[in-house]
């Protein structure tokens, strides 16, 4: 009778559980202890005066790693759209940058980011933004948002939605977002799954946005690996946009219907906004504002300062602390809501007087001026 031959060539064998068991360790693994070891050695380069450039606005794995850094490095976090971010201005010339050198202290960290509207905010702060807790948070407010029923993203008719991968996708739904079934859970799964966060965060930064497919199509005599570095700087680089005026550029007085606070989208992401801070132990002092009243015609001046002082109203309400800021001249406005250089020095020096800045400036210490 011939001997049964036994494979012999592993030292062991798996029966289909234990096979089962390893399978789902080494996905777990790919999927969330990878992107955990790639966050810890990435070094990501910031400094004085950073802010996400424009290239990077849609990399929200470098948002969660800069809140994260922010968070442990400054005690003020200031948190808006691209009038925080700074246009039309240069590096030291943001808001944020201009409150620094008047206090003469590195206080305050520019997490704005270009185009984050309020209904965006309030999805990359719940799963981009948790690193910021217990901190003081001055958080912006662009009516500007509020102009129109397609800014505040309550229009029937389709439009192209800023920082789309942020906003809700299937509830609640936004008739004027039509991204397909599939998008949308490739969009949730993103947001569930660091490794798919990161996945995107790497085409961001080292394959100029395109699918890894089509890189190495248009690159058949380079590697994918040649390309990746574990050193980002996704600083801003590029110097301001220019320095004219909204009269200046020949910008024409605009008629906005605006969009009430009981209707508005916008606002009712806002006021979230506002709660998720507070729930995580932050001190939020709400920036109403800018916006250039001299670009409206009378009749939507007239209905824009109703929503203004309703917006003022809430906030009184709700025992939120917040600073209206106050019109600036004409010449400071490059146009509808961004300021000028010159602009931000105002703003800068209003905000310096409200108490949230008090445990950050030097008994009988003088602030010092922006030079220019």
């Amino acid at each position: 009778m011939r001997k049964r031959r036994i494979f012999g060539s592993n030292t062991f064998r798996l029966n289909f559980k234990e096979l089962v068991i390893a399978g789902v360790i080494i996905v777990a693994g790919i999927l969330f202890l990878l992107p955990f070891v790639w966050g810890k050695i990435e070094k990501l380069q910031t400094g004085n005066e950073f802010r996400i450039s424009y290239d990077f606005r849609d990399d929200y794995w470098v948002y969660q790693k800069w809140a994260e850094n922010a968070a442990k490095e400054y005690p003020v976090i200031f948190i808006g759209d691209s009038v925080v971010w700074g246009m039309y201005v240069d590096n030291s010339s943001t808001l944020p940058a201009k409150i620094n050198r008047k206090l003469n202290r590195q206080a305050v960290a520019n997490l704005a980011v270009d185009g984050m509207h309020n209904v965006a905010l309030e999805g990359l702060l719940k799963n981009y933004g948790s690193a910021i807790r217990n901190k003081t948070v001055i958080l912006h407010y662009n009516p500007l948002w509020m102009n129109s029923r397609k800014y505040d993203l309550s229009d029937d008719e389709e439009m192209q939605v800023h920082h789309p991968r942020l906003i809700p996708q299937f509830s609640p739904k936004y008739k004027c977002y039509t991204e397909s079934f599939s998008g949308r859970l490739n969009i949730c799964r993103e947001r569930s799954i660091p490794f798919f966060s990161l996945l995107n965060h790497i085409r961001l930064a080292f394959f100029k946005n395109e699918e890894l497919n089509q890189w190495m199509i248009d690159n058949p005599y380079k590697s994918p690996f040649s390309q990746i570095a574990m050193t980002v700087d996704p600083g801003e680089k590029e110097k301001k946009n220019g320095g004219e005026s909204w009269k200046q550029q020949g910008i024409s007085a605009q008629d906005w219907a605006w969009v009430s606070l009981d209707k508005s989208y916008q606002w009712q992401a806002f006021t979230r906004v506002v709660k998720l801070l507070k729930e995580r132990g932050n001190r939020v002092c709400v920036m109403v504002g800018p916006l250039n009243p001299y670009m409206l015609t009378p009749a939507s001046l007239d209905k824009f300062r109703k929503i203004q002082q309703d917006i003022c109203a809430w906030l009184k309400n709700q025992n939120i602390e917040y600073m209206l800021v106050p019109d600036l001249p004409s010449e400071m406005y490059a146009d509808a809501s961004h300021p000028l250089d010159k602009g931000y020095d105002l703003i800068a020096d209003t905000l310096l007087q409200s108490p949230i800045f008090t445990p950050y400036i030097k008994p009988g210490a003088a602030l010092c001026s922006v030079k220019k």
